[in-house]
């Protein structure tokens, strides 16, 4: 992507301040995080349907950089370039001039020599500068690091005030990294830029040595001339004339001639023909230094200003190292397509995936039968392999990774939904962070619903026991009444809809018809159980029916039957003298199952209900029945309260029932959605 420099520097300083500063003293690591999530935020509202680095790293960056600086001027310095530099190379082309005016020696005070060796010297060095040019540009370049020069000069980069004795602080630090990095970013830039300078400064000390010839012929009188021990006139009219055949050339000047060459020897000359000398001198300087050098430094000046346009980065680069952190920081968008999956069952995984994570991460699936969804890459897909797929693979799928899976490995209950993470990392490696966040808040989500759900069953059994002391005109249809409030506070707790509006129109004036257990349905308890239940009274099996509104797992009636047959038992048992034992054991039976139900309506497919219907009817009562007397004495013991020491003001109850029913339920539940258990009911299936 493109930046500017100024961009540039703010991403590198941000970088440095991460890789420094470890202990977040500049800036905390919730600033940092906090600065992640408002550029997430403002991507997306750009409309960016899936947030890269690329979207985010310049908001981010610019953030750090700016709550750094306002707390060290040492890292605020580093946003702007270095001012040391900007004025040495604005002043060495001035000090060149000088030099050259003051420190000029090509001749004495009175005489110009033609084959004066300090202007023999400057041709012949910027003719070997020219060369070493030539060859450099044709060569084949090789490596990429930082010259020598640059490497010289770094130091004059580094903020005035992070000298000797602020070297071990943490800004001279991030200003170092600072540098290391701004160095392998951008030593093409300052190449350009030293070479311009350099060729300034060339170009100033030719210009300083004319001008200094020529502001002396002011006030002295040159001679000008040649000796010479070993060369006589015609050698040296050869060396003149190649000299100044450039400017003879270019100019059109009369070269000199060999006469004129012998009459000049051991400085026989005179003063006019010596101002004629000087301006030749000058002449020469300025066309095979000054101007030379002037162009080179433009053309310098030119790949300086064309690198600034060019200037780029790539954030999303996996082999780039620097911006692991920030693509290890930043949310992820993953889309996985559902390959075969029944519409309830994709229900489910569309309303897990809907909450995301505090950080911002996203897991969106897509349906094959969804146009939109299918016309666009996905990141992996998923093929249940258990279910025969109603729509081919999408073609824009077709080069995503695929994972084959059952549903009853990893959906069925939300105890099972680490599963699908494993396969989902399984499948995107280099999306393993984001999976492992997204994994972390499904199960806090989950664990945080079974909480909830677990004080909405102790609470209920505690008005059932208070129905057994109270001595109601009519406990059976109390029982009914807490029944709904149980139900509905569950069917919110676990996302599922409301009761069918076909389950109260129907009106039934008695509780579901229980049946043997080869059939269709099944019920908890005995065949005296299920008489009993049937003959329970129409307005207590009508409350109850209207609260259980029908609910099955969305796949058959086994488990819709077995909650009306755990309520059979109940109300049957408030028909009873002195049957609080009964009451307390059924209700939790009840409850528990209720449980059950709903927090897995519609996960359950019909091909496994009727198998899972037996086996939590042996799990409920085996299990409550073991823990009978723990139940009794928790729901006999009065209901402690503790203060929240975060707030000092809200009470909470400290129910001794609620781990009791923790490790109820835990226990049913680790034991029915057992990988044993899945692979039987698949042989079953097979």
């Amino acid at each position: 992507m493109r930046v500017t420099v100024a961009q540039l520097r703010t991403v590198l300083l941000a970088q440095a301040i991460e890789q420094i500063d470890t202990d977040r003293t500049l800036v905390s690591q919730t600033e940092i995080d906090e600065a992640t999530r408002t550029a997430v935020g403002a991507a997306r509202q750009r409309g960016v349907p899936r947030v890269g680095a690329g979207d985010v790293v310049l908001t981010r960056a610019e953030t750090i950089a700016q709550r750094a600086s306002g707390r060290d001027p040492t890292v605020a310095a580093l946003l702007q370039p270095s001012p040391r530099l900007r004025w040495l190379a604005m002043g060495l082309p001035w000090v060149a001039l000088l030099l050259g005016l003051v420190l000029d020696r090509i001749a004495n005070a009175h005489r110009v020599d033609l084959l004066s060796p300090p202007l023999l010297t400057v041709l012949a060095w910027n003719l070997v500068v020219y060369a070493l040019l030539a060859w450099r540009a044709l060569r084949r370049p090789h490596g990429r690091g930082p010259s020598a020069m640059l490497r010289t000069l770094a130091p004059w980069a580094r903020p005035a005030h992070s000298g000797r004795g602020g070297r071990r602080g943490l800004a001279a630090r991030i200003a170092a990294d600072f540098h290391t990095r701004w160095l392998a970013h951008a030593a093409a830039q300052l190449q350009h830029q030293a070479a311009r300078v350099l060729h300034l400064c060339a170009a100033a000390w030719a210009a300083g040595i004319a001008l200094s010839l020529l502001l002396r012929g002011l006030v002295v009188r040159y001679q000008f001339g040649w000796e010479s021990t070993f060369l006589d006139a015609g050698q040296v009219h050869a060396i003149v004339s190649a000299l100044f055949w450039p400017l003879t050339t270019v100019f059109g000047l009369a070269p000199f001639s060999l006469q004129e060459i012998t009459a000049t020897q051991n400085f026989a000359g005179e003063g006019a023909a010596g101002g004629r000398w000087v301006w030749m001198y000058g002449g020469l300087l300025a066309l095979a230094v000054v101007l030379p050098r002037l162009a080179l430094a433009a053309w310098a000046w030119a790949r300086e200003a064309q690198w600034a346009r060019q200037c780029h980065i790539d954030p999303d680069a996996p082999q780039d190292a620097a911006f692991e952190a920030l693509r290890r920081s930043l949310p992820g968008d993953l889309v996985i397509g559902l390959q075969g999956l029944e519409p309830a069952q994709a229900q489910v995984l569309h309303a897990m995936a809907a909450e995301g994570t505090p950080q911002g991460d996203r897991l969106r699936f897509a349906d094959p039968a969804d146009t939109a969804a299918s016309s666009q890459p996905v990141d992996a897909v998923l093929i249940w392999s258990d279910t025969a797929p109603a729509h081919p693979l999408p073609t824009a799928w077709a080069a995503a990774p695929q994972r084959a899976l059952r549903w009853e490995d990893c959906g069925e209950s939300w105890v099972l939904e680490p599963a699908l993470f494993d396969q989902l990392a399984a499948a995107l490696p280099q999306s393993h962070h984001v999976l492992a966040r997204l994994r972390a808040a499904s199960e806090a989500r989950n664990e945080q619903r079974f909480d909830a759900s677990l004080v909405a069953l102790a609470q209920h059994l505690r008005a059932c026991t208070a129905l057994g002391t109270a001595d109601p005109v009519d406990p059976a249809a109390d029982y009914a009444h807490h029944v709904q409030t149980l139900d509905a506070a569950l069917r919110a707790l676990h996302g599922n809809l409301p009761a069918h509006p076909q389950a109260t129109t129907a009106a039934p004036n008695r509780l579901p018809a229980l049946r043997r257990t080869d059939n269709t349905t099944l019920a908890v308890g005995t065949s005296a159980g299920a008489a009993a239940g049937a003959a329970a009274g129409a307005k207590a099996g009508a409350l109850i029916d209207i609260g259980t509104g029908g609910l099955t797992l969305g796949a058959g009636t086994a488990l819709g039957a077995l909650l009306g047959g755990t309520t059979a038992w109940v109300v049957r048992a408030f028909q009873k003298k002195d049957a609080e034992q009964d009451v307390l054991r059924h209700a939790a039976e009840a409850a528990c199952t209720r449980y059950l139900v709903i927090a897995h309506q519609a996960r359950v497919r019909a091909q496994d209900a009727d198998a899972l219907a037996h086996r939590w009817h042996a799990e409920v009562t085996g299990t409550v029945a073991a823990h009978g007397a723990e139940l009794t004495a928790a729901l006999k013991a009065p209901q402690a309260k503790q203060t929240t020491p975060a707030t000092q003001t809200a009470q909470v109850p400290a129910d001794a029932l609620l781990p009791l029913l923790r490790t109820v339920l835990r226990g049913i539940l680790k034991r029915s959605f057992a990988p044993a258990r899945s692979e039987n009911m698949s042989q079953k299936s097979l």
